[in-house]
């Protein structure tokens, strides 16, 4: 009797699915394409063309576009090894989840724990920085407190869940994008048809600074404007295949045009010590020289838009 009873009673178990089944569940899983997967970190790296080339000229004078370069020189042979190492582990983490499968837990976790502290710094300096272009349209608003502000808001957004659209990633990029593309070609043939402001800057070069020293460090500032290159990583597993290195092209090309050709514009345009003083929001100072309130305006906006989205892509 319970032998008939157990046959009788109807299964409920869901069976087993085939491996072709497996794939086309997989094929039906959106997944982000190259534009919605660089907007998404292409923000966070290319904000830094908003802060990184005055911080650049700062401590290598003259020598920032070179400065600039060598990082993207440097980027493009770490690009090389991160596309390998991620595209044979596709998996969440970066960094991270690569020492986790070739090395120690403890290893693993001193990365971890250095990437945390790369994003925090994003984090932090994109909101400064952001703070620092919203002054130059309300200068009553006080920069410290507005970067505090800032910081809380989207840490709250972060925990109650809240995650950056792809869509809205992708406008934010494009409107960075065209931003940076007018303000390019508006200073471009200012600099090339006088030469004397950059020529002073070359020429003080050799008698102010000691160049191999300011060359080292700025590259060591430079570096700043490559932080966010990780964050493809992170998501990789959100993106079709073959996606991931196309991010990082991107990106790379991104930085290596932008950001040296600011640093050479900002040289063409003003004396070192103005761009000493005008540094926490440069790119607003020179869109008002070349362009106007217009202009400014424009890149005031942009900056705080592409820099509070870099501050929720880090948190």
């Amino acid at each position: 009797m319970p032998d008939a009873e157990l046959t009788a009673t109807p299964s409920f178990r869901q069976p087993t699915p085939t491996p072709e089944e497996l794939l086309e569940g997989e094929a039906r899983k959106e997944r982000l394409g190259p534009w919605y997967a660089t907007a998404i970190c292409g923000n966070d790296i290319t904000s830094s063309c908003l802060y990184v080339s005055a911080i650049a000229t700062v401590y290598a004078h003259a020598l920032a576009p070179l400065a600039l370069l060598i990082v993207a020189g440097i980027l493009y042979l770490y690009r090389k090894i991160y596309t390998e190492v991620v595209e044979a582990l596709p998996l969440n983490g970066g960094a991270y989840n690569c020492l986790l499968n070739s090395t120690r837990k403890f290893t693993a976790s001193v990365a971890a724990c250095f990437t945390l502290l790369s994003y925090l710094a994003t984090a932090v300096i994109s909101a400064k920085t952001a703070a620092e272009y919203l002054d130059n349209l309300l200068p009553w608003l006080p920069s410290m407190e507005v970067t505090a502000l800032i910081l809380i808001i989207f840490a709250g957004l972060t925990i109650l869940g809240i995650t950056e659209s792809a869509k809205v990633a992708l406008v934010i990029f494009i409107i960075h994008l065209t931003t940076l593309t007018i303000f390019v070609a508006l200073c471009l043939p200012m600099v090339l048809t006088s030469h004397e402001t950059f020529l002073i800057n070359w020429n003080s070069l050799w008698l102010e600074v000691e160049w191999p020293r300011a060359l080292f460090l700025g590259v060591s500032a430079a570096m700043l404007g490559v932080s966010g290159f990780e964050s493809s990583a992170n998501f990789v597993e959100q993106q079709r295949h073959g996606v991931f290195r196309l991010t990082l092209r991107n990106m790379w090309l991104a930085v290596t045009f932008f950001n040296p050709i600011i640093a050479f514009l900002a040289l063409g345009l003003l004396p070192v010590s103005d761009i000493k003083v005008y540094q926490d929001a440069l790119l607003s100072r020179l869109g008002l020289m070349v362009g106007g309130e217009l202009l400014h305006h424009v890149i005031v906006a942009d900056a705080f838009l592409v820099l509070s989205g870099a501050v929720l892509t880090s948190t």
